[in-house]
């Protein structure tokens, strides 16, 4: 599970959110996790949903 992500308001719109969680999805991917949880604000969830992130009750799932 990851419990947060934050993009400080300066830097929004820099692609440094998408690059971070491609990152993370890579990770758990080369670990061999079958899943992927994450909190998400209203903010995030469109960026969670771009990288094929689906609801979950209050998480955002992704699954490999």
């Amino acid at each position: 599970i990851l419990s947060s992500m934050y993009t400080d308001p300066d830097y929004r719109r820099m692609g440094i959110a998408s690059e971070l969680l491609k990152r993370v999805v890579q990770e758990a991917k080369d670990y061999g996790c079958g899943t992927i949880y994450i909190t998400a604000s209203d903010a995030g969830v469109k960026l969670y949903e771009a990288h094929g992130f689906k609801h979950n009750g209050n998480f955002m799932q992704y699954n490999f």
